[in-house]
């Protein structure tokens, strides 16, 4: 069996997003455990708390917007500009995996034309949501 190559996208540079016209709804949402439990508030369109399903951040309220990013790199400049803030206050994990490595993983997967979703648990007590989600929907 060939072994697997987990650094293939430091040398990969794909361009799917282009041929699909994709920009970025980036969405962020903290809630306290009891509403990241509360299964009917999150899937309720209505409601700015994360999705269950990422995807339906798309049926969410445009006030749920944070950003709209028309590049992978503007994706990964909101991402790095929340990342940053909250970085000391999610503890080991925050080391888990090395910033290059975080955002450079993330960079291909936008560039790919995948939605890119990361949840940290701040203190223990909230929980941070932030997703960058796809559309080639003229929306704005």
């Amino acid at each position: 069996m060939a072994t697997f190559d987990h650094d293939y996208w430091r040398d990969a540079s794909p361009a799917i997003w282009e041929r699909r016209g994709l920009h970025w709804h980036c969405h962020s949402s903290r809630m306290d455990g009891e509403t990241y439990g509360n299964e009917a508030a999150r899937r309720d369109p209505a409601m700015d708390h994360a999705p269950k399903v990422i995807r339906d951040w798309l049926r969410k309220p445009t006030r749920t917007i944070r950003c709209v990013a028309t590049t992978p790199e503007d994706g990964i400049a909101w991402l790095r500009a929340q990342w940053t803030p909250i970085r000391d206050h999610i503890g080991q994990e925050a080391d888990a995996i090395p910033d290059q490595v975080r955002f450079g993983r993330a960079l291909h997967d936008l560039r790919s034309g995948n939605d890119v979703c990361w949840g940290h648990w701040l203190g223990g007590t909230t929980h941070l949501h932030l997703a960058l989600i796809g559309t080639p929907e003229t929306c704005h």
